[in-house]
């Protein structure tokens, strides 16, 4: 019966770590199953349940704000050599008149033999339009010289922030790179981690029956002991380390991608 009861304890050691991400080694045949919830870090590979490496890094360049910052700075310096191309026409003027004239004009001829007598009468009168238009531009020599130099600077301008996005693209990148391997390398840590948590529970559990029958002195029982927490804790920073390195790999790339859902 003892024998029995040391069986289900080690049994219980070894399923526990895998309660942590939702399931044991054994899985469901549910086809309605979350991935979240079919996932097993100990058997299956992770590489194979998220996006393959270069769909992640696109992902990354597109979604990164630090990228889009540096996409509205070139929009921002283009604009200003636009700008800097027309500072010419705040020197042109144009100016215009509409004046409108009306004459009105009463004319009468005397006979000068007969005054009383009048020979001639005229009366006229004029309506006239008239409209002015000038075209004025002072160009000061200054503006004219350092125009070209304020095109130039805006245009370098842009190039270097265009180097830049280029630099960050590339740095990017490589923090994909390095967290999709580093995924990778938790998730072989923590399968080793849990395979020694179940050996380490084995010779704790041998360790306690020869320490009954006297087979091992206290020295050693310690020892047994110490190493099984510290494969207990190794095991711990192990799972964290994956996790961790799972959640980092989403924010990077700017993606969920639903595959284990949370640490209990």
């Amino acid at each position: 019966m003892k024998t029995r009861h040391t069986f289900l304890l080690v049994l219980i050691l070894f399923c526990s770590p895998l309660l942590f991400f939702g399931q044991g080694f054994f899985q469901g045949s549910s086809n309605n199953q979350d991935s979240a919830a079919t996932f097993n870090p100990f058997v299956d590979d992770i590489t194979l349940r998220i996006p393959p490496l270069e769909d992640l890094i696109d992902s990354a360049i597109v979604n990164s704000p630090l990228l889009r910052s540096q996409d509205a700075d070139i929009a921002i310096w283009k604009y200003k050599i636009k700008t800097a191309k027309r500072e010419w026409m705040q020197n042109l003027f144009i100016d215009g008149l509409l004046q409108t004239d009306y004459w009105d004009s009463y004319t009468q001829n005397f006979d000068v033999s007969n005054p009383v007598i009048i020979s001639n009468t005229f009366q006229s009168y004029q309506d006239n339009n008239r409209a002015l238009v000038s075209v004025s531009v002072r160009l000061p020599m200054d503006d004219f010289w350092d125009r070209k130099n304020r095109i130039k600077t805006a245009t370098k301008e842009v190039e270097k922030s265009m180097a830049i996005k280029d630099n960050q693209i590339i740095e990017l990148r490589k923090l994909i790179i390095v967290q999709y391997n580093q995924l990778i390398v938790n998730q072989r840590i923590l399968k080793i981690a849990n395979e020694n948590i179940y050996a380490q529970a084995l010779q704790k559990e041998m360790g306690d029956k020869e320490f009954l029958n006297g087979q091992i002195t206290l020295y050693e029982l310690a020892y047994i002991n110490e190493m099984y927490r510290k494969a207990v804790t190794d095991y711990e920073e192990s799972r964290f380390n994956f996790y961790n390195a799972y959640m980092l790999l989403q924010e990077f790339a700017g993606i969920k991608f639903n595959v284990i859902n949370k640490i209990d």
